[in-house]
């Protein structure tokens, strides 16, 4: 019998040896630590970077009956095994040692880490955990969010980075966080998750749970979240475990009605957390599982359309519908649309600060839609949005002088000139509230609006500096307070909102073309610019906005602050 692969062997046994120290250590301060290690040492010790067969791996390997293994390396003997090899597979073990108990570790930080203390992962896990303990954290990789999807073609909104339930989102944050690792560690936290993640799935063997466990950090939100998803693509021709004959019986205060009422009080922080993900983690699924719903009821919905002969092609992407889940135009000849082009049409108009939908057709037909229509590609918000841009058309189309509305709420009512009255009182009985006319903010009166921005960004004069140079930038409409920026073109401003017009110099409102230096338009020489370089003004105005920020602030603060000091 010939061994072969003994180089290989060597390391292996090293590696095995490296793990159970860095085992022993982490289990004087983090007992339960230890079964997520060790559950991971099989691995370390058979997989170094090079493939080794060896048959029958763990029943006992017959060197002689089974094929020998081919070696990646051209000698298995250790002293021909060259010193830079040696060295990068050092390197590899240390890192990996190091990703096993840090596994969000940035890669960065990891190497300069490891590369400080000369490639030892016992005395770098060792530094790491005397910094946590000293209340400071590791760097940790940026957090990628695998829900992130693009739309799909039935226009259902896929679960992206703002469409997660907010219970979510603040669980991944935590997971991120470099102490996360010791919370899930918690003896408490573990008792707990186990129960919970035995209370949702009554089925799977607590053997099967413990494994998920340790092969997801721990985690009861990365755990659950994985075995929903095992679920949902289950495959009995291959299962990932087999179902307990007997279901664990639940617990009545971990059901979804009593969670809610439970005194949080009486838990310690750690299981305060796995409570927390648990509530993340029903959601998640329950927003999840409607999704799926839906989109399997269009696609019936659909597959019935067409066996009925019930469907068109959208008049602007031409895709196939069926008709019933189609918006028709209110013209002579009636066009089809899909939800999904009507509603980019409604995020388009709101964009522009309109409200008017008209049909898209290439047949030159203006025919709008019906407002009961609206619910079908419509979601709450969309909806809102266009019944107050609508409000406030109609309200300006009655000439009505000195109209204000709240920044809150649709209402609108006369007020007296700004100069007069610089507070708004909204008489709507679901909202009461008192805004500025000048930012359209919660009232601060007696203190300006400037004094209320460096306060909001904590007393720092830099915040007033870019306050101030916005201001110079941004022109606000004189009637609805509408901001607005020109790119290019003539300094005849129209406000798409109110249809004021303005003189994007001097910021005045203006009757037509004879305020601008234009003599064949009715203009004068020396009047306001009717074209000039848009960009040089930008900067022109900035700089002068910045310069007079600048000497305002150095004026307030003359023992605090230096000119040279905000320079941008």
């Amino acid at each position: 019998m010939r061994f072969r692969g003994s180089g290989l062997l060597v390391l292996g046994a090293l590696r095995l040896t490296l793990c159970f120290v860095i085992a022993l250590h982490v289990l004087v301060r983090f007992p339960s630590l230890v079964l997520c290690l060790v559950s991971t040492i099989p691995a370390w010790a058979f997989s170094l970077g090079h493939q080794l067969t060896m048959g029958q791996a763990f029943s006992g390997p017959n060197f002689e009956d089974s094929p020998a293994p081919q070696p990646v390396l051209q000698s298995a003997r250790e002293e021909d095994v060259p010193a830079d090899t040696t060295v990068e597979t050092t390197k590899v073990l240390c890192k990996d040692s190091v990703l096993t108990v840090f596994p969000n570790i940035c890669p960065a930080y990891l190497e300069e880490i490891t590369s400080e203390h000369a490639y030892d992962a016992d005395t770098v896990v060792s530094v790491i955990l005397d910094k946590l303990e000293n209340g400071q954290l590791y760097p940790t990789q940026p957090h990628s969010n695998p829900l992130k999807r693009k739309r799909d073609n039935e226009g259902q909104d896929e679960m992206e980075a703002g469409g997660e339930p907010e219970a979510v989102r603040a669980v991944r944050e935590q997971i991120d966080k470099a102490d996360y690792v010791l919370k899930v560690a918690s003896p408490a936290y573990q008792d707990l998750a186990k129960k919970l993640l035995s209370h949702d799935f009554p089925l799977v063997p607590a053997l099967t749970l413990r494994n998920l466990q340790l092969s997801h950090r721990q985690s009861l939100y990365l755990t659950y979240t994985a075995m929903d998803d095992a679920l949902d693509n289950w495959d009995n021709a291959n299962p990932l475990w087999k179902d307990k004959k007997t279901p664990s019986r639940p617990a009545d205060d971990f059901s979804a009605d009593r969670l809610s009422s439970l005194d949080m009080s009486k838990y310690s922080p750690e299981e305060q957390a796995a409570f927390a993900e648990l509530r993340a983690a029903r959601d998640l699924r329950a927003v999840k599982h409607a999704k799926a719903a839906a989109k399997s009821e269009e696609e019936a919905n659909f597959a019935s359309a067409q066996r009925e002969g019930q469907t068109a092609e959208c008049g602007c992407c031409f895709e196939e519908c069926a008709l019933n889940r189609m918006i028709r135009c209110n013209g002579e000849t009636v066009h089809w649309f899909c939800r999904d082009c009507m509603r980019s049409q409604a995020e388009t108009v709101i964009g522009l600060s309109k409200w008017e939908l008209t049909c898209m057709s290439m047949d030159s037909c203006s025919a709008g839609f019906s407002a009961n229509q609206r619910p079908l590609f419509l979601d709450k918000k969309l909806g809102t949005a266009l019944d107050r841009i609508e409000q406030e058309a109609m309200l300006r189309m009655a000439g009505i002088e000195n109209l204000e509305s709240c920044p809150f709420c649709p209402y609108a009512a006369e007020y007296p000139p700004v100069e007069v009255d610089k507070e708004f009182r909204c008489d709507n009985e679901d909202c009461y509230r008192v805004s500025c006319r000048l930012c359209r903010k919660e009232t601060h009166i007696p203190k300006t609006c400037e004094e209320v921005a460096i306060e909001e960004g904590g007393g720092d004069a830099r915040h007033a500096l870019e306050e101030a140079m916005s201001a110079a930038l941004i022109r606000t409409c004189n009637k609805c307070r509408n901001p607005f920026m020109k790119e290019d073109g003539c300094n005849k401003i129209l406000c798409t909102r109110c249809q004021t017009l303005h003189c994007y110099v001097c910021r005045k409102t203006i009757t037509g073309y004879q305020h601008f230096n234009d003599k064949k338009r009715g203009g004068k020489d020396g009047q306001c610019p009717l074209f000039d370089s848009t960009e040089e003004r930008h900067q022109q105005e900035v700089e002068r906005a910045e310069k007079e920020a600048l000497e305002k602030v150095a004026k307030e603060n003359p023992d605090v602050v230096r000119l040279d000091n905000f320079q941008i």
